[in-house]
């Protein structure tokens, strides 16, 4: 006569509940030990922000790119990364202060959600695979503990740029692809009514394909690599839907497809208008010469574009070396070492557990592997230099969650085995989320010191650039002149100026571009590539207005450099 039910359906959900609270706890430790962008995408993103919630819109002060017109600075933001990190930085940012701490409380908050999602995931798996309920309990826990403390999604708190933001939307559009899949042949009341077929009209049927396009619309506004999870959905379709009548075929694709293309339109429309009103294109045209990088320093250049014949004059050799490179890099500095062990014993566990119906299935961790898969091997193959500064790093995140979710399956599916040699009545399933926590705590600890040593350092020699550079230029910033320098972003972050991206061409190219942004100020920090030496050594002195100077730290310094307007070729 008492109903029970609804008591443990509610407690369910406090256990996604506290995986977020807890996710959340371990990002907030982040904010106080990093006080300085870790990197310039991050200082790129906040950037942006700042001024946004001070009323100068989507802009940039600093340029790193001049693929894309206009030539300008402050520039419209975004000519090639998206906006949405900016976005939800931009919200505590209103209230808080446009401040690196306020960008990083909103992706701190944004990221814990991945804990929930990866228990959702591998509650999914499990109950796909056949557990029972302690057992489904027991990896989703594990699944939602791993994605709260994992090094890599922790550390993305520390620089807030588009890593979280398509973590958590990639992962959300892969946990719903299956709810917006139409019933298959024998489906009956199990997975196949998650896809919104049972009673309850089109509306309701609609509901599930409607909100995995506003996720995939998202994502795609975090990063261009949603493309990989839009193709997924097209495949896990298309098998759904084989060997059905062909009129059966086009109602139910047609029918799964509208919702999640409306859905996605109504989000991604309004940026393409924006870009094409203060870009001239709705499409990044920086993607297309990131094909052709010989070198990343290509990313700088001013005169001498990046294109498919300078990149295919250098050999087959040079083109499938690339290519091996990229893989070998993203193999080890992205999903073996930063996420060590969930990477290493993902990888094994998906070739172990490739005949379990949770990874043949049309499940949440299946689409989460195809997509990552892809995002995996076209990065590779069609970015393979750009992705040696981040490209795949920060879109990595979506197959990582699938690894962690078949490392815990994994577990279980070990100890089930354990435990039937043994005799023991019931499967372990505390042991498998104690060991693999005892490896990624340690590790994630560490991750962290040293990301807040190299953020404390980074932020001490800037500084120091920057102070000196305050004796040297102008007090009121309307007249302060725009800076050359080989890190635009963060000296931009540094000083609160302006600044653009040194490209590593001759000198009288330098000039050129110095022209055009009416300024004669270069600052060299690091010494890769061609400059400071071309400089200190130019066989041109009428390049160079006065003799450069070191600034900054002693034993760090950087190079100021003032540039002749006169500066020409021979």
């Amino acid at each position: 006569m008492i109903a029970a039910a609804p008591t443990p359906r509610s407690a369910t959900w406090l256990v996604p509940a506290g995986l977020f609270l807890l996710a959340l706890a371990v990002r907030l430790v982040v904010i106080p030990i990093v006080a300085f962008a870790p990197n310039e995408g991050a200082a790129y993103y906040v950037g942006v922000a700042a001024n946004l919630v001070s009323g100068h819109g989507l802009v940039s002060n600093a340029v790193w790119s001049y693929a894309t017109s206009p030539q300008v600075v402050p520039k419209p933001a975004f000519e090639l990364w998206m906006p949405l990190a900016s976005l939800v930085a931009a919200l505590p940012m209103t209230i808080l202060g446009g401040t690196l701490a306020a960008a990083q409380l909103a992706t701190a908050v944004l990221g814990a959600v991945v804990a929930p999602l990866a228990w959702v995931m591998g509650r999914d798996a499990a109950g796909a695979a056949g557990l029972d309920e302690r057992r489904t309990r027991g990896v989703a826990i594990t699944s939602g503990l791993l994605a709260a403390v994992l090094a890599p999604f922790v550390a993305a708190t520390a620089g807030p740029d588009s890593t979280t933001p398509f973590l958590v939307l990639g992962t959300l559009a892969a946990v719903l692809m299956p709810r917006a899949l139409p019933a298959g042949p024998g489906t009956g009341a199990g997975a196949g009514t998650a896809a919104g077929t049972v009673a309850g009209g089109t509306v309701r049927r609609s509901l599930p394909g409607f909100a995995l396009g506003i996720a995939l619309g998202l994502a795609y506004l975090s990063r261009q690599e949603a493309i990989w999870l839009a193709l997924t959905f097209l495949l896990l379709l298309t098998i759904r839907l084989r060997g059905q009548r062909p009129r059966r075929v086009l109602r139910e694709g047609v029918g799964a497809l509208a919702p999640v293309v409306i859905g996605g339109l109504i989000m991604v429309l309004p940026w393409l208008a924006r870009d094409l009103a203060d870009l001239g294109s709705p499409f990044p045209g920086q993607a297309v010469e990131n094909l052709w990088l010989r070198r990343n320093e290509d990313i700088f250049a001013w005169a001498d574009r990046p294109s498919a014949a300078a990149y295919l004059a250098r050999g087959a050799g040079a083109v499938i070396g690339d290519r091996l490179g990229a893989i070998v890099h993203q193999l080890i500095a992205v999903l073996l070492l930063p996420a060590f062990p969930v990477g290493l014993l993902g990888l094994v566990a998906v070739v172990s557990l490739r005949r379990s119906p949770a990874l043949r299935g049309s499940t949440a961790l299946t689409a989460s592997l195809m997509a990552g898969g892809a995002t995996f091997l076209a990065t590779a193959l069609l970015f393979p230099v750009a992705t040696q500064w981040g490209t795949y790093l920060h879109s990595a995140g979506p197959l990582l969650v699938g690894l962690i979710v078949a490392t815990a399956l994994a577990g279980d599916a070990l100890l089930a085995r354990v435990s039937a040699r043994r005799g023991w009545a019931k499967v372990n399933v505390i042991i498998t989320p104690i060991a693999l926590l005892a490896i990624a705590v340690p590790l994630l600890v560490l991750q962290l010191l040293i990301l807040a040593r190299q953020a404390d350092a980074l932020q001490a020699r800037l500084s120091a650039v920057a102070a000196d550079l305050a004796t040297r230029l102008p007090s009121d910033p309307a007249v302060r002149p725009t800076i050359i320098t080989d890190h635009p972003m963060w000296l931009a972050a540094a000083t609160g100026g302006r600044a653009i991206a040194l490209p590593d061409e001759p000198l009288t190219d330098v000039a050129d571009l110095a022209r055009t942004f009416g300024t004669t100020w270069l600052v060299v920090l690091d010494d890769r590539g061609r400059y400071p030496a071309e400089l200190l050594a130019d066989p041109r002195p009428t390049c160079l207005a006065a003799d450069p100077e070191r600034i900054g730290p002693a034993d760090d310094p950087a190079w100021l450099i003032r540039l002749a307007p006169d500066c020409s070729a021979p």
